[in-house]
């Protein structure tokens, strides 16, 4: 079987005509978690570099795919004990001490570069997921 894509939503037509709206919707969860927590591996990599407590990379979640804009979606996100997900954007965009003074942070833009890199292995792996299903 061959599926010929151009564009997501072509994919979602292609997949439940072919399924149905219930197999489509487990296969692109199971490819979102997926793509989502080799993602969070690679953000864990990334953030382990400059991590002091490693209370950062040890409450990074993936929330469970939902529903968001008419789009089907997982979030990374930090809960847990130390609640890091309070200062987690002093880290990405840099703050001001109580100085006055700008600081750059060692892991600065870290979050943003794991994203741009990571793209094309998401896709990569969320389209050999689709296929490994598909050939099923």
């Amino acid at each position: 079987m061959t599926v010929k894509l151009q564009g997501l939503k072509e994919l979602e037509t292609q997949l439940e005509r072919k399924l149905g709206r219930k197999k489509t919707n487990k296969i692109i969860d199971q490819s979102l978690i997926v793509g989502g927590n080799a993602f969070i591996g690679k953000l864990k990599r990334d953030m382990a570099t400059f991590k002091d407590t490693g209370a950062t990379v040890d409450e990074i979640k993936l929330s469970k795919p939902e529903w968001i804009g008419g789009v089907r979606t997982v979030k990374v996100h930090w809960r847990g004990p130390k609640d890091r997900y309070r200062i987690i954007h002093l880290n990405e965009f840099g703050h001001y001490d109580r100085s006055g003074k700008w600081v750059n942070p060692k892991g600065k833009g870290a979050i943003d570069n794991a994203l741009r890199e990571f793209q094309d292995t998401y896709t990569r792996t969320v389209k050999m997921l689709l296929q490994r299903e598909l050939m099923k």
